[in-house]
């Protein structure tokens, strides 16, 4: 399960950018959405992560439509200005219901050029019209 041995680290990133932390926002982060397909058709329920290199990653979940706005903390949303590598994910781990009830895990159906190995780039630009959109090949 190669896949699933890199899982931690791409979720707990994914959890970084929901809980975030107050206070005025980070004015080097602008707003970023797209739409994620795969094979032309839209993919939901996609994590999509940027990474820059520099601080905390930005992340999103795809919606029924394949449509994305990344989240850089809890209440400021976008990603931050410059280079940024793209990782893709439909994995996820086993986990539970509020009430306790196991869920079982989603297994992985993006390839790893788009996720553990990726080679997706996205230059976020200072004015804020950023739509990031990704076609992936499932083959």
């Amino acid at each position: 399960m190669r896949i699933l041995k890199g899982m931690p680290v791409i979720v707990l990133a994914a959890l970084s950018f929901v809980v975030g932390c107050g206070g005025g926002g980070d004015p080097d982060v602008v707003r970023v959405s797209g739409t994620v397909t795969m094979d032309g058709k839209p993919l939901p329920k996609a994590t999509v992560l940027f990474v820059s290199g520099q601080g905390r990653p930005s992340g999103a979940i795809t919606d029924d439509e394949g449509h994305y706005e990344l989240n850089y903390t809890g209440d400021q949303k976008g990603a931050r200005i410059g280079h940024n590598r793209v990782q893709i994910t439909t994995a996820q781990g086993p986990t539970e219901t509020m009430e306790g009830e196991p869920v079982p895990p989603v297994p992985e159906i993006v390839p790893p050029m788009y996720n553990e190995r990726s080679e997706l780039e996205y230059e976020v630009k200072a004015d804020g019209n950023n739509v990031a959109d990704f076609d992936l090949k499932s083959k």
